[in-house]
């Protein structure tokens, strides 16, 4: 079994990783980094709202704002929740200057509610566009991304589309383990099964920058009907989904970035706080791959070393690893990660591994993390 296992079977997780990588690189749509069109061949429409929440996001919020007024090729207004920060992100907000501009004092947070999802409520309340665009507040834009969004949707008739973003490197943690989050969607998930409306329990999406038609999200409820729900853009996407809609995922990497975490301690909550849920809370799924599919991408990495010492390598194992590192190398270039941390993948995969575990665990026993300053309730209710 040993060695099926880590032989056959490796290898042709390796084959199948590099196949969904290529077909998914041509399915997924990348949004232009040039300028925007103001002509009559960019997206209709009409207005978009740009909701923004924020908890203590004071260093960030005036350039993450002012980003988004500086859209172009589409219509826009801007809304900014302040999701009861503790620092003065509401006051620093409020002094931008622009007419387009709406800054709301968010209310108290009611009993089943996570914090970002009464903050997207708030935002929405406010919003006047048949479209809605949800920007985390630690989220860049470029000024072509919102446009470029746009076109996806009109182009693909979709009714959601939401992007991959390039992170925001800080610290060598965050460049070693977040470049997990574009490998994963890109390597590892059949976006064309997200795709096809004839499996509409599978969906995914990222909310650091997500585009939604208003008429959609009001026809399954908004964040209203998922008020508890950890992962809100997943949840989201998959309920537009399992109603008809198309759902959409382009690479937005070259017109739009985030820091995603702040530190080590950060991605570790972060990623236990969303993994599960990403994974439609599904315990057979969430265990087949913390113990299968984990094991089998890291264990030719720990044959190599073992290898190299002892008796030799296996040829088998050489092709293993070359092809894992081919994936992430050609994932890594399509998600601006550094290629410097390409050698450490096996690390980043175990970490991802070990936070899936840990979700998993918080769930099932109700449990919560500390997320910018309160206590959130993994479990999806």
């Amino acid at each position: 079994m040993f060695e099926f296992l880590f032989g056959p079977a490796a290898t042709a997780l390796a084959i199948a990783s590099l196949l969904i990588l290529a077909a998914n690189i041509v399915m997924i749509r990348r949004l232009d980094g040039g300028a925007p069109r103001d002509d009559a061949e960019g997206p209709g429409g009409g207005l978009i709202s740009v909701i923004i929440p924020a908890r203590n996001e004071a260093t960030g919020i005036v350039e993450c704002v002012e980003r988004a007024l500086a859209q172009g090729g589409v219509e826009i207004e801007v809304i900014v929740v302040d999701d009861r920060s503790e620092d003065d992100t509401l006051v620093r907000a409020a002094s931008i200057g622009d007419d387009r501009l709406t800054v709301v004092a968010g209310t108290p947070l009611p009993d089943g509610w996570t914090g970002k999802n009464w903050a997207c409520h708030q935002g929405v309340a406010r919003a006047h566009g048949d479209r809605l665009c949800f920007v985390d507040a630690d989220t860049r834009l470029e000024p072509s991304a919102i446009a470029g969004a746009a076109q996806v949707l009109q182009a693909e008739h979709a009714e959601l589309v939401s992007c991959l973003v390039a992170a925001d490197y800080r610290t060598t943690a965050q460049a070693v383990l977040l470049p997990m989050v574009n490998h994963a969607m890109l390597a590892l998930f059949p976006v064309g099964a997200m795709h096809s409306p004839h499996m509409p329990r599978v969906a995914l999406a990222l909310g650091p920058f997500m585009l939604v038609e208003r008429d959609a999200y009001e026809r399954v409820g908004g964040h209203a009907l998922r008020s508890s729900e950890v992962v809100d853009d997943v949840g989201l996407c998959r309920a537009i989904k399992t109603t008809g809609g198309r759902v959409r995922i382009a690479n937005g990497t070259s017109v739009a970035r985030t820091r995603w975490y702040p530190d080590t301690r950060g991605i570790w909550n972060g990623f236990s706080k969303n993994a599960f849920g990403a994974l439609d809370s599904n315990y057979a799924v969430a265990m087949l791959t913390c113990f299968v599919l984990v094991p089998l991408l890291v264990a030719p990495f720990v044959r190599l070393p073992i290898g190299l010492t002892t008796d030799g390598v296996p040829t088998e194992v050489w092709v293993q690893v070359a092809l894992f590192l081919l994936a992430r190398l050609v994932s890594a270039a399509a998600g601006r990660d550094p290629m410097w941390t390409i050698p450490f993948h096996p690390v980043t995969v175990t970490f991802w591994g070990a936070t899936l575990l840990r979700s998993t665990w918080l769930s099932n026993r109700d449990r919560s993390v500390s997320w910018r300053g309160r206590a959130v309730r993994v479990a999806n209710r």
